[in-house]
């Protein structure tokens, strides 16, 4: 795709809507970066819900649980989180996929790994979770490490090799399994 990139907007609700209508009119896809959450100051979701149907508000995904999911003017418009790994995750679990699909291509295969980890990730049941981990080759096996978890911390996302995805119905995995980064 080709990005029309715009200037931030103040949280103010008349300057992002009139951002927002500006943005459906020229594009096919409509990503609102920040603005997502639950604070007194996010009005992206009550400006979505006036302009088109906001689907979702809140994901089952950590990080990444605020992301809102919209059509408006009958197009894909995402409410991305403002921390960034929850921006990044976000993106690439909802918008890559709708890119790839509105050209009519599957998005390339990602490269994978068999990893074992050197220590139990716990996650909460319910949420699927994605660790960033880093990954290292011991003898014939890879091995994973996890990586500060927290949505704010960049540097996880700078220094991760690699990503396990943790499912929603599970409390965590264990130091013992194998699994796909």
């Amino acid at each position: 795709g080709i990005p029309l990139v715009y200037e931030i907007v103040p949280d103010d609700i008349e300057k992002i809507k009139t951002s927002l209508v500006d943005a459906l009119n020229k594009a096919e896809v409509v990503v609102i970066n920040a603005g997502s959450s639950a604070g007194s100051k996010d009005y992206t979701v009550h400006i979505l819900n006036e302009l088109g149907k906001v689907l979702v508000h809140g994901v089952s995904i950590m990080p990444g649980k605020p992301t809102v999911l919209a059509v408006a003017q009958g197009k894909p418009v995402i409410g991305n989180p403002g921390y960034p790994v929850s921006s990044v995750i976000s993106f690439d679990q909802f918008v890559r996929p709708i890119i790839y699909r509105l050209q009519g291509i599957e998005p390339p295969e990602r490269n994978k790994v068999r990893v074992i980890l050197s220590k139990d990730i716990v996650s909460k049941p319910g949420i699927e979770e994605f660790v960033r981990v880093n990954i290292g080759k011991i003898k014939n096996r890879y091995v994973a490490t996890p990586l500060p978890k927290g949505a704010g911390i960049l540097t996880s996302l700078i220094k991760a090799e690699g990503i396990i995805r943790v499912e929603a119905f599970s409390e965590g995995i264990s130091q013992s399994e194998e699994v796909e980064a």
